[in-house]
């Protein structure tokens, strides 16, 4: 009885009796011979029985067929003649095979960096099998299933030899241990909230499934400097107290970041990609791998493992493993730094809310790093002042009970503050019964003389509807003073205390013209009165001398 002997494009090996006068191969689940190969159409070839024997006919596949390597349409088979159908090499067969043990092929799938080698087939005796490295022979195992007569596709069960069930338990054991360190690191990612702890605790993880002497995580700085940044240095057994004496090999790192691989040496000394790097030889790396860790296109980091022992060398299944957990790794590190992005957010918006407006405060959590760092950091802009203050208070504080003056304050500094923020100012400081804030600063906006004006008018009105609620005895009336120019807006003070705030000639005169206006009065300088010219209701006040200027300045009144 003809037969095929069956070579699949995953490694696996087995014999099917031709027991049907036509059998369909192909890609597809309802042909007789299924090969699972994205070479190999769905329906690509069948045999059929004929007078003349058995013929093979290609059924018009993508990639063709061929019989000793020549491409058919359709050809009568031989025995050991050579079939070969996507990546899958059949040989059929009408006498008795020699015995196994002299010719068995195996596939031979060796991974490179960029997992694309072509397949070689390559031969080993049982005897060999034992003792090949999984480095060298990546075999395929699954369960097989029994034939029937009704579907020849599945191939027939064969007794495993014991160096088949010693590689079963091997990557069963293998596969727990990745399932192990998944699970692990998915349940510490909450329960340790230390970033670096938790870097240092995967690592011990990564030491439990690959047998290392010594385990670096490295971090990458800025790319203009080059710098690497070593965040967990670890040794087998910890037998050495100063890790400081450890140095990952730069030769590795350098060679994984620059070419973007994931790199695995069995013998890093002799290794020709390397170079014969110093670092290599002076720490006698026997084995070594490294893998980068992703930030979406950008590598952030490596992750090297190095052996000094001749009898441990690393394999295929050692890296990928080890990039399986640098994908989680990398994860990591992201969320960490998201994190921490968000705390200092919450910091420097915790600093900038007593202050700012909450639009001005999302401008600056919204800007790029540079404008972070430098907001409170002393710098020239043009800027509208104004200074607001109660006429009168202190008179109307010897009336009233403290506590009561405390409230009516607060109920007045929280209605003049949430104006001020509705027009995008800041908030420069309380000064006893009165405030100053400022439009224009730490960022120049167009319209901020604008806004300080219509913040005024709006103050005015906000404390006509105060003293509506009040008593007659206890009206209050405040003035407000605006003025525009050049000032110096940053963090002022000494190293024990900083607050932010402006100064300047323009500052002056806006306080100036706060202390000559009249009861709800609002006087502005003549620089203010340029950039809202047409846009308000406005007349002028006259020149005026005011304290600290030697020569009259021009004030204009702000009118409903």
């Amino acid at each position: 009885m003809p037969n095929l002997h069956i070579i699949s494009s995953d490694g696996r090996i087995y014999d099917l009796p031709i027991l049907k006068n036509e059998i369909t191969i192909g890609r597809s689940k309802d042909n007789d011979i299924v090969l699972a190969d994205h070479a190999v159409s769905r329906n690509h070839a069948r045999i059929i029985k004929t007078k003349e024997g058995f013929l093979l006919s290609d059924l018009g596949s993508f990639n063709g067929t061929e019989v000793n390597e020549k491409p058919i349409q359709s050809a009568l088979l031989k025995h050991d003649d050579q079939i070969k159908i996507g990546h899958a090499k059949l040989t059929f067969l009408t006498k008795k095979k020699l015995d196994p043990s002299l010719s068995q092929s195996l596939i031979l799938t060796p991974e490179t960096d960029d997992e694309k080698e072509a397949q070689k087939i390559v031969k080993s005796s049982p005897e060999d099998d034992g003792q090949k490295d999984s480095h060298d022979l990546l075999i395929s195992v699954e369960p097989r299933k029994t034939p029937q007569d009704s579907d020849l596709s599945a191939p027939a069960e064969k007794e495993k030899r014991p160096s088949e069930i010693k590689e079963d338990l091997s990557s069963l054991e293998r596969s727990n241990k990745v399932l192990f360190v998944l699970y692990e690191i998915s349940r510490h990612l909450n329960a340790i909230q230390d970033f670096k702890e938790l870097l240092k605790k995967i690592m011990d993880l990564i030491f439990m499934v690959i047998d290392a002497d010594y385990g670096y995580l490295i971090l990458t700085g800025d790319e203009e400097d080059n710098e690497l940044i070593p965040v967990v240095i670890k040794c087998k057994d910890d037998q050495i107290e100063d890790k400081r004496e450890l140095k990952a090999s730069r030769t590795i790192i350098n060679k994984v970041i620059h070419d973007k691989v994931a790199l695995l040496t069995s013998n890093a000394m002799t290794d020709s990609r390397l170079d014969h790097g110093k670092s290599l030889i002076l720490q006698k790396i026997r084995s070594a791998m490294c893998v980068p860790l992703w930030k979406k296109d950008q590598i952030i980091g490596v992750i090297q493992l190095d052996s000094v022992r001749f009898d441990n060398q690393f394999t295929q299944d050692d890296l990928q493993l080890l990039k399986a957990i640098s994908s989680q790794m990398a994860m990591i590190i992201e969320q960490a730094s998201l994190n921490e992005q968000i705390r200092e957010e919450e910091r420097l918006r915790s600093r900038l809310e007593r202050f700012h407006s909450p639009q001005v405060i999302e401008m600056i959590i919204k800007g790029n790093q540079e404008a972070k760092d430098n907001v409170m950091e002393p710098k020239d802009l043009t800027a509208t002042i104004l200074f607001t203050d109660i006429i009168g208070f202190t008179g109307l504080s010897e009336q009233m009970p403290p506590r009561e003056i405390n409230m009516i304050l607060n109920q007045y500094f929280s209605r003049m503050t949430d104006i001020i923020f509705k027009y995008d100012g800041t908030l420069d400081k309380y000064i006893g019964d009165g405030l100053m804030a400022v439009f224009g600063a730490p960022m120049e906006k167009d319209g901020d003389a604008e806004r300080a004006l219509l913040a005024a008018q709006e103050m005015r009105r906000a404390l006509d509807e105060m003293r509506n609620q009040m008593g007659e005895d206890r009206q209050i009336n405040i003035r407000i003073g605006i003025n525009t120019g050049r000032v110096v807006a940053g963090n002022i003070g000494s190293h024990k205390r900083m607050d932010y705030t402006v100064i300047g000639d323009p500052v002056n005169i806006a306080s100036r013209l706060e202390s000559i206006a009249q009861p709800n009065q609002i006087l502005i300088g003549e620089e203010t009165y340029n950039h809202v010219q047409g846009k308000f209701n406005i007349k002028k006040f006259g020149p005026r001398k005011v304290k600290g200027k030697s020569a009259e300045i021009m004030v204009y009144e702000v009118l409903d």
